[in-house]
């Protein structure tokens, strides 16, 4: 029922459910492409008759439905995030601050606003993006440009953002740990056979050496998780 007095008399299918709905209401027809009349956030459109309710179903099913059906760079080709980005040279690792409009944008809910460490535009912006992606993991979101810029938001500002700056320790940190790895892997290897099974006679001088490599692999996998919140 809609807030204007409006109340569904009957409902209509056209092609089965995923195809959309009209109903006849007491003021005329309505389109309901979901089938129901959900107050505020329903599609619940007044028409004079039969005929223009379907039409109208019909087009808000396709633009429901017409970014399913392309790749995600057509998509969002014409959004701020490919049509304002460009490259640039990295320099000096800076804050920069990214705004997100997310699906939350359909709900009349404000966007993301993320600040993030890195070392050029391009950089800032797809690390804000792509972590936002993974952590509300849709892809149905963009850069709002003018909402994005270097620095890092005023400590009065009067709105939530959301700190990254951590987040390329966690990918240092985590290189350090893959080149220890590699490391401890090179000088164990007079340990083993060609197959990489131990050598009982090298026996100790591993368990030395897995002892060594312990004491440096154990602070850096113990930073690792206490930075793995900002990824």
């Amino acid at each position: 029922m809609s807030d204007k007095g409006e109340h569904l008399l009957n409902v209509r299918a056209e092609g089965g459910p995923w195809q959309g709905y009209v109903a006849k209401t007491n003021r005329g027809w309505a389109a309901l492409p979901d089938g129901r009349a959900q107050g505020e956030k329903s599609e619940f459109l007044g028409f004079r008759t039969n005929a223009a309710a379907w039409d109208a179903v019909r087009k808000i099913r396709a633009r429901d439905e017409r970014l399913g059906d392309r790749p995600v760079s057509k998509v969002f080709d014409s959004r701020p995030l490919y049509g304002h980005l460009g490259s640039e040279e990295p320099g000096e690792r800076r804050d920069w601050t990214v705004t997100i409009a997310g699906s939350e944008r359909h709900d009349g809910e404000a966007p993301y606003t993320y600040v993030v460490s890195a070392e050029s535009r391009e950089q800032a912006w797809a690390v804000a993006l792509s972590t936002h992606i993974r952590r509300e993991e849709s892809v149905d979101c963009y850069i709002v440009p003018e909402k994005s810029r270097e620095g890092a938001p005023a400590e009065d500002c009067a709105y939530h953002w959301n700190d990254l700056r951590p987040q390329h320790r966690f990918w240092d940190k985590l290189q350090e740990l893959v080149e220890l790895l590699k490391k401890y892997d090179e000088e164990d290897k007079p340990n083993r056979d060609p197959d990489g099974y131990l050598l009982d006679e090298k026996q100790e001088d591993h368990d030395h050496l897995v002892g060594d490599y312990e004491m440096d692999a154990f602070p850096l996998a113990e930073d690792l998780a206490v930075r793995a919140e900002y990824v």
